[in-house]
């Protein structure tokens, strides 16, 4: 306000208008990844404390598949007669590949849930809303058994293909090391590449499923549509923020290894081998706690990535960002739940309602948030 003094106003100050989430147009490669990160920090009671849970679930079911399961295989095969060349490959190679499989499939899994989780945050916080805990379960409810569907899907899919090359590699290795060596130069790009393909036609299929309330039939077809001409910048981009997030986890996670076994040597020191198995097994649970909460930070940031990449999507094939501006102009300016308004993330004309979820709450329904 100004304070009228005579003929002219005194001057006053005025705050300046606050940042947007990300801007709303086509975004650039940086404005997505500076997006990612803001969405670390503009809501972490809600994006951090599932990311946690997540990953310490992820790190915990992969460390205790190999306590449980690989390490007794790898035992059982090496005691076992006539076995010494699968003992060992086991005890080189397969034990390793196997663990990698399973982690990587629960870490997948993790990434979905989350993406979902951090694509309703997304979409509260590009319009200037800011997502509560509360508003995330009444956002996700009737949804969330689509989403669980497809990560289920996608950690048995991700597994039964991994595990399937490492057992094809470990036959062939039993026949001829040579053969093993071919098969694995063959075996290993060919998955990667159809895993690479597969995963960036499908990215978004959560956000589309927890956003536009879809059913799960639509969200992968709404998922392969947007991505349509788009595969290889939503590759690059998908592939540079993982990179970078991964080299930063190794980065802290590799000292905390380092520690545990320091530590191990330590406690261990008198010899017995039991002990030294007890202290071991104790320290590689630690050590995967500690990585489990450093690996939290870099899933909301690459799950925000998939989450923006989503919306930028739907803006250059859709002009979402002109239905969220007209939005913006209409809105209330308010943070509370306000059924009048027009969900503007709803889904284009072409999907059939029929694709559509209802929503569990009659009142919520048509709204962006709750």
């Amino acid at each position: 306000m100004t304070e009228f003094t005579g003929a002219f106003p005194a001057p006053s100050w005025t705050p300046p208008a606050r940042e947007p989430f990300v801007p709303l147009r086509p975004l650039t490669l940086g404005q997505i990844l500076a997006g990612a990160f803001r969405a670390l920090r503009h809501n972490p009671g809600v994006t951090l404390g599932p990311a946690i849970v997540l990953s310490l679930v992820a790190t915990l079911g992969s460390t205790g598949f190999g306590l449980v399961v690989v390490q007794p295989l790898v035992a059982a095969t090496g005691s076992g007669y006539g076995a010494v060349g699968l003992y060992a490959w086991l005890a080189v190679f397969g034990a390793g590949a196997i663990g990698f499989v399973v982690d990587r499939a629960l870490v997948m899994g993790a990434g979905i849930l989350q993406q979902g989780v951090s694509a309703v945050d997304v979409a509260h916080a590009v319009v200037g809303r800011r997502l509560t805990g509360g508003g995330l379960r009444r956002r996700t409810r009737g949804v969330r058994a689509p989403l669980l569907g497809w990560t289920a899907i996608v950690i048995a899919a991700f597994a039964v293909v991994g595990l399937g090359a490492v057992a094809l590699l470990g036959v062939l290795t039993t026949i001829d090391p040579g053969l093993g060596v071919v098969g694995g130069v063959l075996v290993f790009p060919a998955v990667a590449v159809l895993l690479a393909w597969l995963g960036t036609k499908l990215a978004v299929v959560p956000s589309a499923l927890v956003v536009e309330r879809l059913r799960l039939g639509a969200g992968i077809r709404r998922s392969w549509s947007l991505t349509r001409r788009r595969f290889w910048r939503t590759f690059g981009i998908r592939a540079l923020c993982w990179s970078t997030i991964w080299i930063a986890t190794a980065l802290v996670g590799v000292p905390v290894q380092l520690i545990a076994s320091w530590f191990t040597g330590i406690l261990a020191g008198n010899g017995d081998i039991g002990d030294y198995l007890t202290v071991s097994a104790v320290g590689e649970v630690v050590a995967a706690v500690v990585a489990a909460v450093i690996g939290a930070v870099g899933l909301v940031v690459t799950t925000a990535t998939d989450a923006i990449l989503y919306l930028d999507l739907r803006m250059r094939r859709e002009g979402l960002d002109l239905e969220l501006a007209r939005f913006m102009e209409r809105r209330r300016p308010t943070t509370r739940f306000d059924p009048t308004e027009t969900d503007p993330y709803r889904p284009p004309a072409e999907v059939p309602q029929a694709a559509i979820r209802p929503s569990a709450d009659p009142a919520a329904e048509g709204s962006a948030w709750g």
